[in-house]
């Protein structure tokens, strides 16, 4: 087995405030890896130590076998896309202009457009079904459109490892349907690894190859979904008593929270 983006003994601290405690994490290629947890457990800061965007210490995120501290901004970006949970504003910029800001770490200098740019542009609308607005200012699109527009950027980034934070998050359901048909895509389709922060456990049970399930910093447990998402260790995590339950319409099993009564 090939691990081509890890951490050893990872830990990062705001202040005097300790997030993440000595995280071991190892994803390879073509995975859909999830990170669940309740608030506060490390999720999001995780996936912004995975691509660089928080300073670590030495040694301890490696891509490719590099210590990702060794790596330009730039040379990050060719290799891995993270789209945050919360976007920034930007008005007056087109869904076209959007994605077309997914090229950038692949320029020199200028955003002078090269004919593979224009394709990996045209071809990232195309799949997100957002070409019909590529014109449109963001601030016009529904919530929805916005999210597949952000998502078509980092398809035209067109890097090997692609971080989510809370994807489907506000997100109505047939939205919710419709990216999590998407985050499975990106590994079946184009062979992506994705990394995810789901707050809906029922979300990283219907696309996870893997499971982190973090807890104060740590990783309480790590494994398939049928390892991981367990009621015992749903308990022990969130403090909720929960049922697994199989249906028979169902493809996979679904987290149902007790009655209150049974709590």
């Amino acid at each position: 087995m090939i691990y081509i983006l890890i951490t050893r003994n990872l830990s990062f601290k705001y202040t005097d405030h300790m997030v993440l405690n000595s995280i071991n994490f190892y994803a390879e290629k073509n995975q859909i890896i999830s990170l669940i947890g309740p608030n506060g457990s490390g999720k999001s800061t995780l996936l912004r130590c995975l691509c660089g965007l928080i300073r670590t210490e030495k040694n301890s995120v490696f891509l490719y076998e590099k210590p990702i501290e060794s790596l330009s901004p730039k040379e990050i970006a060719q290799k891995i896309a993270f789209l945050p949970q919360f976007h920034q504003k930007l008005q007056g910029v087109s869904v076209q202009e959007l994605v077309s800001m997914g090229r950038s770490p692949y320029h020199k200098s200028g955003w002078i457009l090269t004919s593979l740019d224009k394709q990996k542009i045209f071809s990232a609308m195309q799949y997100m079904q957002v070409e019909h607005l590529k014109n449109r200012p963001l601030e016009m699109l529904s919530g929805g459109e916005k999210q597949r527009a952000w998502i078509a950027m980092v398809l035209a980034q067109d890097t090997e490892f692609i971080l989510l934070d809370e994807p489907v998050t506000y997100m109505d359901l047939r939205y919710q349907q419709d990216l999590l048909r998407v985050v499975k895509n990106l590994k079946a389709h184009f062979q992506k690894t994705v990394i995810a922060v789901f707050h809906d456990i029922n979300h990283a049970i219907e696309v996870s190859d893997f499971v982190y399930l973090l807890k104060d910093g740590h990783i309480h447990n790590a494994g398939t979904s049928e390892d991981v998402i367990t009621e015992k260790n749903i308990k022990d995590v969130y403090g909720i008593c929960t049922h697994i339950c199989r249906f028979k319409k169902c493809r996979r099993r679904v987290v149902v929270p007790a009655e209150v009564d049974n709590f």
